[in-house]
């Protein structure tokens, strides 16, 4: 009897390994074509997507880099009766009649006038009235950095301009095209990234594992897996969060996945009345913008022939973007130049799917770092550099595998 029931016990392990090995046999073309994927991928693009992603983590830091390089732009003094933003234009416009403002802005204790560029600022101490200087938002290391990353060399007012970049190609300039295949590249690479690695449940433990002592191959293959699986919520988040800013389509295929909406693209739209009368003012403007969604004003655009109204950016009590520059603000209030009363709030607090919420609010945002402080920002720099990481580990893997192989043949 006991040796009937071991054979039998026998004869369900062979049937089940059996089963096992069909099912592997069938699923192994699909998995090797993932990994051929993802280490194709990796070993030709790779380069740019360190490039992209190296200038990206720089950018973490820009607001705080021009501050430091410009202090002299936001000596400041405090003062019971400040100056406003109408008369800190004003007062540019005085000293600097060429100099056409465009937009002000409360930037770190200063208040900022730009030009219609946004290339370029006067920057007034609010409490004295006391021009401060005048500098380049986007000259020097920085903008070539943002030129880089933002633009791929083809903003005309940043630092390293290349014309033949800007050349449109399928209605985008061919360096938004290449940003936009970065971006999808960096998704593919997490997604198939995350697929090759996963080990099973019953081994989850070997795929969490760095084994320092059993030579190069083993100790980079592991570094490779774990620092890929950690870094995996991050570079899906800059590849598609980084490809919609460029092509929103994007954007509307993460949302239809995660169960959103599509972006209305005319949200940012507003018209203003065909009749006007007179300019209500940018004091005016900026109270009525408070009115209906109270904070603290960051940014102000100025109207103009083209453009008749004041678009009134606003911090409000959560401000994924307070930590920009210049132009922070969560809340968007246009204001009719010639009717206070034809307001349009693009604030994002309608009824909608929490997954376009979650987007805006949190995903978009979370691609800059804007939405945590610069200590918390350390989280995006290590993270941000991971690629860089990758690159190296799986180089290295790659080129031994090649040695074995060649090894292999010689001894043939």
């Amino acid at each position: 009897m006991s040796d009937t029931l071991t054979r039998t016990e026998a004869a369900r392990v062979s049937v089940a390994r059996g089963s096992r090995l069909r099912r592997w046999s069938r699923r192994r073309p699909v998995r090797r074509a993932l990994v051929l994927t993802h280490r194709w991928t990796s070993l030709v693009l790779g380069l740019f997507l360190v490039i992209e992603t190296t200038t990206g983590t720089i950018l973490l830091y820009r607001a705080e880099y021009f501050r430091a390089t410009h202090a002299q732009l936001y000596q400041h003094t405090d003062s019971a009766t400040p100056i406003g933003l109408s008369q800190a234009r004003d007062i540019v416009r005085q000293a600097h009649p060429d100099f056409a403002a465009a937009w002000v802005s409360n930037d770190a204790g200063v208040i900022a006038v730009g030009d219609p560029a946004f290339s370029h600022v006067y920057a007034v101490d609010p409490g004295t009235g006391h021009i401060n200087g005048y500098a380049g938002i986007d000259d020097g290391f920085m903008g070539l950095m943002a030129n880089i990353h933002d633009c791929a060399l083809t903003c005309p007012t940043e630092t390293g301009y290349v014309a033949w970049l800007a050349t449109p190609v399928f209605g985008q300039p061919l360096g938004g095209i290449v940003l936009i295949v970065l971006g999808l590249l960096m998704v593919l690479l997490a997604i198939t990234g995350l697929i090759t690695w996963w080990p099973g449940i019953r081994r989850m433990s070997h795929g969490l594992r760095v084994r320092l002592r059993r030579g190069r191959f083993a100790r980079d293959y592991d570094l490779h897996n774990v620092i890929g699986l950690v870094a995996v919520p991050f570079v899906l988040m800059w590849g598609v969060t980084g490809a919609a800013f460029e092509l929103p389509a994007v954007a509307n295929a993460w949302l239809a996945i995660t169960g959103g909406t599509s972006v209305d693209p005319d949200r940012f739209t507003f018209t203003p009345n065909q009749s006007p009368t007179g300019d209500v003012g940018l004091d005016q403007a900026v109270s009525v913008a408070l009115q209906h969604h109270p904070g603290d004003i960051r940014y102000v655009s100025l109207p103009t022939d083209d453009a008749a109204y004041y678009g009134v950016s606003i911090s409000g009590s959560y401000a994924p973007y307070n930590a920009r520059a210049f132009f922070g603000g969560d809340v968007f209030v246009y204001v009719d130049a010639h009717d206070a009363g034809h307001v349009s709030v693009v604030d994002g607090s309608e009824a909608r799917p929490l997954a376009n919420t979650f987007y805006e609010k949190v995903f978009e945002p979370a691609h800059f770092g804007w939405l945590v402080n610069g200590w918390w920002r350390i989280i995006w720099v290590v993270l941000g550099l991971t690629p860089l990481a990758l690159m190296i580990t799986g180089l290295s893997t790659w080129l031994y595998r090649a040695g074995t192989r060649r090894r292999r043949r010689a001894r043939a």
